[in-house]
């Protein structure tokens, strides 16, 4: 799969749009997750008080993501267990696209006029994949206990 010319050319443009913000990253990360709230503020309490260390695990993610992209087979445990584990926070189907949207909206405001559609395309495949690998993990967890992704009721 590396050798796929999309997959490389994705994680040329990811890397590239990442080094846009990385001066502006804690910015950029604290300002995702305003907007993720404003826009589903019953999201809110799924989080501690002090977002600080979830800040910092987030953007450690993106740019785990970003460096990994070439690499999938390195990624999916990581994205598999990180998927299990969002089932015991409550995450549903639902939640996804919504922290897909506030990722998305929040990384082209960051990087200004420099964003274009061949950097949005590599971030919405990223995710895409990102959080596709995550659900699926979650729905194997429901499958065994009952337990996994909800639809929204």
């Amino acid at each position: 799969m590396p050798d796929d010319p999309t997959i490389t050319r994705d994680h040329f443009l990811l890397q590239e749009s990442l080094a846009l913000v990385a001066p502006v990253a804690d910015e950029l990360i604290a300002s995702f997750y305003d907007r993720l709230f404003t826009a589903r503020p019953e999201l809110r309490p799924m989080f501690a008080p002090d977002l600080t260390p979830q800040r910092e695990r987030l953007l450690t993610a993106v740019i785990a993501l970003v460096t990994q992209f070439d690499r999938p087979e390195q990624l999916q445990p990581v994205l598999a267990a990180m998927g299990r584990a969002h089932v015991r926070y409550g995450v549903r189907l639902d939640h996804y696209a919504a922290v897909g949207s506030a990722l998305l909206a929040t990384l082209a405001e960051y990087a200004g006029p420099a964003w274009n559609p061949a950097y949005a395309a590599a971030w919405e495949r990223l995710y895409t994949y990102a959080a596709g690998t995550m659900m699926a993990a979650a729905c194997l967890v429901s499958t065994t206990s009952g337990n996994g992704l909800r639809h929204a009721a």
